[in-house]
């Protein structure tokens, strides 16, 4: 989901070598703490967990320690995806949201692509070279209007994007070796799309297909066209040559982040039902809708089937979704990057008070390199080796090249 801004472009210089946001590395919390707090507790929906208050001196002692903290956990298994000495590389900052959405992997280039919120009504393309650190922007043979989420698949980028009153939300595909762009959809039936959020790939045999969400947050947070369409995750057919429908709001009401798992049997998709200060949280007045992480499994005509709820966000939205080679869910919420184990469980979490700059924006997306986490947190931009390779890059081809 794109934020709209207005601001300057700056960046600052700092040396990749900047020492950790804070004071301590990683704090432990015993995972009994997320659901049973003694004696007496007092937690609010518009602030993270570790800023919920308790008559228990040692927890609260713990929970203040965990506010200076950049990894939380709440599992072992999230200290084995860390390492035993994590630590944040830096590499750039700006006093705009230049790193925001889209978050991805380009193995045989060895790169993460991203992009920004929006400024004055505009999106721009970054592009992470992962061996030197360096920063740089996209230059495409066809502007890609307002760019938001993406996927790699088959030596091509893809993106969609909201586009403005003239273009069309529309997905592109880009050639990442000259910048050659194309616009694969555009229109269902000559009806313009809502806003395009996020997309991905999924592969079975010989055949491969796209998934999309489309909703309309462009038009709540950004002044956009006003929808026509419903808002729906739609399926890509380039076999047949066909788009259809295949999950509408009586499933998801705002469909936002889409990812599929590292075998290509099940999808996941976020609901990001816009929540007002007035609702006071997901729970009050709401009619529909939850800010909720569901999954599918795929039929044997990649059909989405038996939806299963797999996570709500404790504090604003999941938004940016990755799944690992391990089936792990990995989310930007308003905590910070958020990790589930694949039955639900929240094993730990990159924490949003140390890696943002600005509180006030929160964490998008970001990037699964194989073993690099990519931290897009909105005017900074953080790399985190990790102790697992997460991610193979065979998922992104029919082939493995």
């Amino acid at each position: 989901m794109q934020l709209l801004l207005y601001s300057l472009v700056a960046v600052f210089a700092f040396d990749g070598a900047t020492a950790l946001p804070s004071e301590n590395a990683s704090v432990s919390i015993d995972s009994t703490l997320t659901y049973c707090l003694l004696p007496e507790f007092q937690g609010n929906v518009t602030e993270n967990f570790i800023d919920t208050s308790t008559t228990n001196v040692t927890t609260s002692n713990l929970f203040a320690s965990a506010k200076n903290a950049v990894f939380i956990s709440y599992d072992q298994e999230f200290l084995d995806i860390i390492g035993p000495n994590p630590s944040l590389k830096f590499i750039e900052q700006r006093n705009y949201s230049f790193a925001n959405e889209a978050g991805i992997w380009v193995p045989d280039r060895d790169e993460a692509w991203f992009t920004s919120s929006s400024i004055n009504e505009s999106t721009s393309i970054s592009v992470l070279n992962l061996n030197t650190s360096k920063v740089h922007s996209l230059n495409t043979s066809i502007p890609i209007v307002n760019a938001n989420g993406g996927y790699y698949f088959n030596g091509k980028v893809y993106f969609v994007a909201d586009g403005n009153a003239t273009v069309a939300p529309s997905v592109y595909a880009v050639d990442p070796q000259d910048g050659s762009t194309t616009v694969v959809i555009n229109n269902y039936f000559g009806l313009r799309f809502n806003g395009p959020n996020d997309m991905t790939w999924v592969k079975r045999g010989s055949k491969s297909y796209m998934f999309f969400t489309d909703d309309p947050l462009s038009y709540i947070y950004d002044g956009g066209q006003i929808p026509v369409l419903t808002d729906a995750v739609w399926r890509y057919d380039p076999q047949e040559q066909s788009l259809v429908p295949v999950i509408s709001r009586a499933d998801i009401v705002v469909p936002n982040g889409i990812t599929v798992n590292a075998n290509q049997t099940k999808l996941y998709v976020t609901d990001t039902t816009p929540i007002s200060p007035a609702d006071a949280g997901a729970g009050a007045n709401r009619t529909a809708g939850s800010n909720a992480i569901y999954s599918f499994d795929l039929d044997e005509d990649l059909f989405p089937i038996n939806k299963r709820l797999l996570g709500i966000a404790r504090t604003g939205i999941p938004d940016g979704l990755h799944v690992d080679d391990y089936g792990r869910i990995w989310t930007g919420e308003s905590e910070g990057i958020v990790v589930r184990n694949p039955r639900g469980k929240v094993i730990g979490l990159f924490n949003a008070e140390t890696i943002l700059d600005d509180q006030s924006i929160p964490i998008a997306n970001f990037a699964l390199a194989g073993d690099v986490l990519v931290l897009l947190a909105s005017k900074r931009l953080w790399t985190l080796k990790l102790a697992q390779n997460l991610v193979s890059p065979d998922r992104y081809w029919t082939d493995a090249p």
